[in-house]
């Protein structure tokens, strides 16, 4: 009979231990991990408000100007190239390297880049590089290749098999440079080139599905690129929206926008959309309008937009700001403001 009452009393000492051992966990759990789960349920929870947004503008310390390319890279924005003065003048083409870390103070890197003079070139950042593709020096197209770890040195990789040209636009996707359109000697093309390397390209198709244009406008969203707008010579700017997961084949997202077609226009990713800003009727004219999408058909408009209507903007995103700078306003003046959307509430 003592050996029963001691098993029993041994029995609801282990019971004991074990509810308490229960209730240790569940505090435990309560303090290291429900407030975490809860910190990141208020932030996936967080809604796109368009209404919080609003615009800060500045004048950067570099001349007026358009057709230059603006990228994000250590922690920078860097402004490469570029022509100014005032249309129809062409001639002011830049050599001049910017960087500045909060789009107002700018540091000038260089007036006279290795590369020379450029404008109507694209840029990219790929394998902790900038790398410069093609456009316009003194003396017409090109289709150089120039690449530069630091921002300050750069050395020319050997010539592409793509045509000299300008107004085309790169983008990087799937771990390779890809370039497509532009304007070559003769004419408007949609051809479509990649690289792994920056310096040996690929054909990958020569008549893309869209047609024929320059001044388009290429980003990466949704694990596909998006072409929107750009214009074939002496014609309206194009109002469609193509993606594509391997450059070869694409498809017609939309050719029903609300947006005017244009080209010399931005096209971005920012708040988990597509951003569609600026740019140019074909027919003279620059908007100065703004336009997002969750998938690249239904657009909404971003109203009261205080720059005025311009071609060849650069645009990134950066320091979770969206920034648009430069480019010609309709009357043919070239600019050097800067202007940032953000989040007011952040």
């Amino acid at each position: 009979m003592d050996l029963l009452k001691k098993l029993f009393v041994l029995l609801l000492i282990i019971l004991g231990v074990i509810v308490l051992v229960l209730f240790i966990v569940r505090e435990l759990k309560k303090i290291n991990y429900y407030p975490r789960q809860l910190v990141i349920s208020e932030k996936e929870a967080k809604v796109f408000n368009p209404d919080n947004l609003i615009w800060q503008g500045t004048e950067a310390d570099w001349d007026i100007r358009d057709a230059q390319t603006v990228e994000v890279f250590n922690d920078k924005m860097w402004l490469i190239g570029g022509v100014g003065g005032t249309a129809p003048d062409y001639k002011d083409n830049k050599s001049d390297i910017w960087f500045s870390s909060n789009g107002k103070d700018w540091d000038l890197v260089t007036d006279q880049a290795d590369w020379g003079v450029k404008r109507a070139h694209w840029s990219v950042v790929f394998k902790d590089k900038m790398w410069l593709l093609g456009g316009v020096d003194n003396k017409g197209y090109i289709n150089d290749v120039w690449c530069s770890k630091n921002g300050f040195n750069w050395i020319k990789v050997k010539d592409p098999e793509w045509t000299r040209r300008k107004g085309h636009s790169a983008v990087v996707f799937d771990d390779r440079i890809w370039v497509m359109g532009g304007v070559d000697p003769s004419g408007a093309v949609n051809d479509v080139w990649s690289s792994s390397d920056g310096e040996n390209w690929e054909l990958v198709t020569d008549s893309a599905d869209w047609s024929p244009r320059y001044d388009l406008t290429l980003t990466v969203f949704d694990n596909k690129m998006w072409v929107t707008g750009g214009v074939y010579p002496g014609l309206a700017g194009e109002h469609d929206v193509w993606s594509s997961f391997n450059g070869k084949d694409w498809e017609l997202v939309t050719d029903d926008v609300p947006w005017k077609g244009r080209h010399g226009h931005c096209l971005l990713v920012y708040e988990n959309r597509l951003w569609l800003l600026a740019g140019w009727s074909g027919l003279g004219k620059g908007y100065n309008d703004v336009w997002y999408s969750e998938d690249g058909i239904i657009w909404e408009e971003l109203s009261d937009s205080p720059w005025l209507g311009r071609e060849d903007p650069s645009c990134v995103v950066f320091n979770d700001k969206l920034w648009i700078m430069a480019g010609m306003k309709t009357s043919g003046e070239r600019t050097n403001d800067v202007w940032c959307l953000y989040d007011s509430t952040n």
